[in-house]
Formats: C-alpha cells, structure tokens, sequence
C-alpha cells in the first residue's frame, strides 16, 4: 500500500475538485466520518473528515470541496473548493494518478509528502 500527503489545499472550486474525483473514478458524493476523542482536560470532541474511494485508492480531506463544509472547526463559513489536508492511500499507481490530478487542478498547495499521510 501507498501513501502520499498535500497540505492545505484548495481547488478554488468545486468543479476543479470533481475533475480530479471523475478522473480518478472515484464517486462525485464524499462519505463523512467522525471520531470523538478527549482532550487533556476530559472535554469531549469530535474530528470529521471525509472520503472517496474505489478498489484501488482512498482520497481523504479535512473539508468537503464539493459542500464547503468544515470537518474540525464549527460555525465557520463554508468554502467551497477548499480541501484543507489531504491524503490519498491504495495501490502505488492509482496514488500516484490521483497525485498528479490534484496537483494538476489545485490552485494552492502548501506542501506535500511523496511518501505518507502525514497532514491527515
């Protein structure tokens, strides 16, 4: 299995995001997962982030580029097209496709990891 990471990212729109997903084959409708933890201090909290994937690779993102929704930060606007962290896990060619897609339509890329999933 293959790993590769983007930090924050942004496609700038929606419609830039779905090119990489139909590219890819990967279904234009992302699944949200949470996971509640504890803080230091006992507090109960929740992390979503959200997934597409197919038989051969996964694409997770902090956000949801296609509804602007934020998966940590609550009552923020949405924004549409933005990613936040992404990583990308399966196959070492199907990785390495959807790589190449998303630096191909991105408009922002902070930095990214070849090499594992390290910003989610």
């Amino acid at each position: 299995m293959a790993e590769y990471g983007f930090d924050l990212t942004d496609f700038g729109s929606p419609v830039r995001f779905k090119k990489v997903l139909r590219e890819n084959k990967l279904p234009l409708k992302g699944r949200k997962k949470c996971k509640v933890f504890k803080d230091v201090f006992g507090k109960r909290g929740s992390y979503c982030h959200y997934e597409w994937g197919n038989k051969n690779v996964k694409l997770i993102t902090g956000n949801n580029p296609i509804t602007g929704k934020h998966g940590l930060v609550r009552g923020r606007q949405t924004e549409k097209g933005y990613a936040s962290y992404i990583g990308i896990e399966g196959k070492p060619l199907a990785v390495r496709r959807l790589a190449k897609s998303i630096k191909r339509y991105a408009i922002y890329i902070k930095g990214e990891n070849p090499k594992e999933r390290e910003f989610i």
